[in-house]
């Protein structure tokens, strides 16, 4: 995603030929309902200039493609947005014969997952951003009690408490998520599902390779262990590299014995034995080919994958 260009065209274009719309979200068990309030007048600038101060921030940082394992520091991810389940269905609960406009009042604003606002450029095209609303419901609940100073006074504010700011979580244009907070795609577009999915499709490539005994339990195990199915789930990606991952097993042999894992193998040394979850990091760092040495100083390794 081009951010200085975007960035550009929302500073140069005309508040008249920009459309904001705010959508506040909430996920329930048969899918996400969306609340849409009218923003006053007074606030589209406001908006704007927020929109304009986030872009700023991130203009000049290293992008780097989403990976299920982690990121680097002083970067941010992009993805496809056709490779996020949940998208399509969220994007729904904006359209106008569903979306709820009436009051969102605080028992409403305590079940609410995150925000958008969809800004439509003239000639340029529709941008949307996402934030988490974890910080602001935490003000509305409980019995603290917030407000504000107005000249030497104390004013409470009403439980309807809800805000937005510069710090957005995520920025989609043209088919692309920009992600700013690694975490919050998770969170917001509930990605937990799809890693299951991805690793279990992962995990069958694996199976047809038959070098795993107990595999069964194998699978079960990584399928509750969350930090395996992002580690399948990147991996997947590059399905040659998955497909290859047993093929050389003479060298999977050698790289448990220069690494002392503690893993056992049938006899004949035909496949290794899955005994329990304390090896899963390790038999998932064999299927990724994560074990290395340098060519220069034969230093031995372990790519984490990030």
């Amino acid at each position: 995603m081009d951010v200085r260009e975007l960035h550009t065209r929302l500073c140069e274009t005309s508040d008249e030929d920009i459309d904001i719309r705010l959508y506040f979200t909430e996920k329930k068990s048969n899918g996400y309902f969306s609340y849409s309030p009218v923003i006053h007048e007074n606030l589209q600038d406001s908006i704007k200039e927020l929109l304009v101060e986030a872009l700023r921030k991130v203009q000049g940082m290293e992008q780097r493609r989403f990976s299920p394992v982690g990121y680097l520091d002083g970067t941010i991810e992009f993805t496809p947005i056709e490779e996020i389940a949940s998208y399509q269905q969220i994007i729904n609960s904006f359209d106008e014969d569903i979306v709820h406009r009436g009051n969102i009042n605080s028992e409403i604003i305590q079940k609410l997952k995150f925000c958008c606002l969809k800004i439509n450029i003239v000639n340029y095209g529709e941008l949307l951003t996402f934030r988490r609303l974890s910080k602001f419901n935490r003000l509305a609940k409980g019995k603290s009690i917030i407000g504000r100073l107005t000249a030497n006074a104390f004013e409470k504010l009403g439980p309807n408490l809800l805000g937005i700011d510069e710090n957005l979580d995520l920025l989609v244009f043209e088919g692309e998520v920009l992600i700013l907070n690694h975490i919050a795609l998770e969170r917001i577009f509930s990605i937990d599902d799809q890693y299951s999915e991805k690793a279990t499709e992962a995990l069958e490539i694996v199976r047809q390779a038959n070098k795993i005994e107990n595999f069964d339990q194998f699978r079960d195990d990584c399928l509750t262990d969350k930090r395996v199915k992002r580690a399948l789930t990147k991996i997947l990606n590059d399905s040659d590299r998955l497909e290859d991952c047993f093929r050389n097993f003479e060298n999977v042999i050698d790289v448990v014995d220069t690494f002392e894992l503690d893993i056992e193998f049938t006899e004949g040394n035909n496949a290794l034995i899955y005994e329990d979850k304390s090896q899963l990091m390790d038999i998932t760092r064999l299927i990724r080919d994560s074990f290395y040495r340098t060519l220069i100083n034969n230093r031995e390794g372990i790519d984490e994958g990030v």
